[in-house]
């Protein structure tokens, strides 16, 4: 199976534009671009890898009510996605594939509570539930000690995004975990790499917490070839 075929992105025709994007995981080709009409005003989490066949180059460019573009720049294929976790204020949200060669492709995915995409599962307190790879789970947390549990169902690399709770220092409350990761990182260990808050060479992952009783929301960002994230969310 081709490199390019291993995410579970619909592969759209040439030249065709998203004028409507809901988020849901879409890949673009070369001169293609994706729009959300409007974002929510909180946080969401924006994913995108090259999923080139041949060792390119690829460039995404962003733009968001009317702001000069933002270039992200993939060096490389990977199956690992580039994350940015960000408020875009209600604003629209356009991602153009703007990379050289036109042997590269981009799988992107925008996730954030609320707005449109594919059905929430629901999580809840005591149980464990598995999501699939372009899935999402939303649940609600009680005000006290809990965990929530993220485990890989086999050794490939996971990804999960989580939105709730109150905001961080920069004003976003949205977290990106990497499992079956290549190191460990996040607040007890080295930084993590760019819009991640942590990363285990572990299977499983612990998030503990007390925000209070809040909405929790969660998106399994992993590859197609990934089989799945389990989620326990538990009281203590």
């Amino acid at each position: 199976m081709s490199a390019a075929a291993t995410f579970p992105y619909e592969l759209l025709g040439q030249n065709v534009v998203i004028a409507a994007w809901d988020g849901s995981p879409i890949t673009l080709l070369v001169n293609q671009s994706a729009n959300m009409p409007q974002t929510s005003n909180g946080t969401m989490i924006f994913s995108y890898r090259n999923v080139a066949t041949q060792n390119n180059a690829g460039t995404l460019g962003v733009t968001s009510g009317g702001a000069a573009p933002i270039f992200y720049n993939n060096v490389m294929p990977s199956l690992q996605p580039s994350i940015v976790v960000n408020n875009w204020n209600a604003n629209n949200l356009s991602i153009t594939n703007v990379s050289a060669n036109s042997d590269t492709p981009f799988g992107i995915q925008a996730i954030g509570r609320g707005i449109p995409g594919p059905t929430p599962l629901t999580l809840n307190t005591g149980t464990t539930l598995a999501v699939g790879p372009g899935q999402t789970a939303q649940g609600a947390t009680s005000a006290q000690w809990m965990q929530l549990v993220i485990a890989s169902i086999d050794s490939s690399l996971g990804v999960l995004a989580v939105i709730g709770g109150p905001v961080d220092g920069t004003g976003n409350n949205g977290y990106v975990f990497g499992i079956n990761y290549g190191s460990n990182s996040g607040p007890t260990g080295p930084p993590p790499p760019a819009g991640y808050y942590a990363t285990t060479t572990s299977n499983s992952y612990t998030l503990q917490f007390n925000c209070g009783a809040v909405p929790i929301f969660a998106a399994n960002m992993s590859a197609l070839n990934s089989s799945g994230i389990k989620l326990t969310l538990r009281a203590l």
